[in-house]
């Protein structure tokens, strides 16, 4: 879906304090502002273990969205009528690091490398092997799920079965004969054979579960730890965000990066690429929008807390909560003309930054001249002739050598005092 230049879009973003904010981004520029923005969430409410971990989509229509949050709490939260449901991972320890949904089952992974299947007859668990970083559900067919972590290579699994039908193999060992290490920071599907993975370790594989099981495509970065990756506008292309706020396009047919989008200060922490946009948010509490072709900043947004992820909703359309949101432009010429009408009189009763401290002084040079005048016993005044600067100069002289002995003098006593010097 091509997004044109008269088209509202609804982005709904997470940050690690446990915010959850709905957005309304305007593609016309002008219609942009800070009344599009509307928390889902009081903040007054959230504590420190409110902090949103993943965010997915519950369903083809998006109109549902699963939140994993650091207490290993599972929200539903419904576009129309809000939080619905809430469930407890309560299945092992760590994060949820991922979430997803198969019908009526919902997916859930921990850190600690255990993914349940929730389901009314029975719960399944399944051990990956090792740390998690992250889990996705394949949208296409949510039969597929794919984990990978911490020296935890990329396994492909499919609900029902209790091995993986699929475990990627690592690169073979350097010049040095070094073994590689392996950390799987995110991944993501891009058919049910193809798969990408980005780590932490500087490195973006194409794997193809019916060639081989290592990788067929490897693109190197070096000392740029990548933090998040989403597909791109082709089946060749991926978007990856890294952790001193690169974002870039890898194309995985040439094997090298393919653009670079500016802007971000923080880490990228999750990006999306919709209708010739790239959405993405980082650690600097920024949203930003990008044109894909043409590697422009279109939308920057402050949010005031570290975002962790971003939705973008296409399929369908939310509305803002408040009614108040749009302004009519009958009500924006009121303002402004209020506006003109009253800056004549600020400006008539404003005072000038250059009159006070003249004012001072003025003020200042009336006191010093009534210290030096003396009543007399005519009634009239008398000026007081100032001493001469010779007899200035010498009282200095005499109160700096004073200082001096003083000072001298309390050398003296030190020493007397010091171990060092009886000694």
């Amino acid at each position: 879906m091509l997004i044109t230049e008269d088209k509202d879009i609804d982005i709904f973003v997470a940050s690690k304090i446990g915010s959850f904010k709905h957005i309304k981004y305007h593609t016309d520029s002008t219609k942009n502002s800070k009344k599009c923005i509307e928390n889902l969430v009081e903040i007054k409410s959230l504590q420190k273990d409110d902090s949103i971990t993943s965010m997915v989509w519950g369903n083809e229509d998006q109109t549902e969205i699963l939140i994993g949050k650091k207490n290993q709490q599972v929200q539903v939260y419904n576009t129309l009528q809000g939080f619905t449901k809430t469930y407890t991972a309560d299945f092992g320890t760590g994060d949820i690091v991922g979430l997803g949904k198969h019908k009526r089952r919902l997916l859930a992974a921990l850190s600690s490398g255990t993914v349940q299947i929730w389901s009314k007859k029975e719960n399944v668990v399944v051990n990956t092997g090792g740390k998690l970083d992250r889990m996705k559900v394949y949208e296409q067919d949510t039969t597929l799920f794919a984990t990978g972590g911490e020296e935890n290579e990329l396994k492909v699994w499919r609900i029902g079965e209790p091995a993986p039908i699929f475990t990627a193999k690592n690169l073979p060992h350097d010049w040095l004969q070094l073994r590689r290490p392996v950390w799987v920071s995110d991944l993501t599907f891009l058919a049910p054979e193809l798969l990408a993975v980005c780590s932490r370790h500087g490195y973006v594989r194409l794997y193809d579960t019916r060639a081989q099981r290592r990788p067929v495509c490897n693109v190197e970065f070096e000392s740029m730890a990548a933090t998040c990756m989403a597909p791109g506008f082709d089946d060749h292309h991926v978007l990856v965000g890294f952790g001193r706020g690169q974002l870039q396009q890898v194309d995985l047919r040439n094997g090298k990066p393919d653009k670079g989008y500016k802007g971000a200060v923080g880490a990228v922490t999750s990006v999306v690429g919709v209708g010739g946009r790239v959405v993405s948010v980082s650690l600097d509490r920024h949203l930003r929008v990008h044109k894909a072709n043409t590697k422009e900043l279109v939308y920057k947004q402050y949010l005031t807390s570290k975002l962790t992820g971003v939705l973008v909703q296409t399929a369908t359309s939310t509305p803002l909560k408040r009614g108040d949101t749009e302004i009519k432009e009958e009500d924006q010429v009121e303002e402004v003309e209020v506006k003109e009408e009253d800056m004549d009189d600020i400006f008539d009763n404003m005072e000038t930054v250059g009159e006070t401290p003249r004012k001072k002084r003025a003020e200042g040079t009336e006191a010093t001249e009534a210290k030096k005048m003396k009543p007399s016993t005519e009634g009239s005044t008398v000026e007081i002739e100032d001493p001469d600067p010779e007899e200035r100069i010498m009282k200095l002289l005499r109160s700096t050598e004073k200082q001096k002995r003083k000072i001298e003098k309390k050398k003296r006593e030190k020493k007397a005092k010091s171990v060092f010097h009886n000694a």
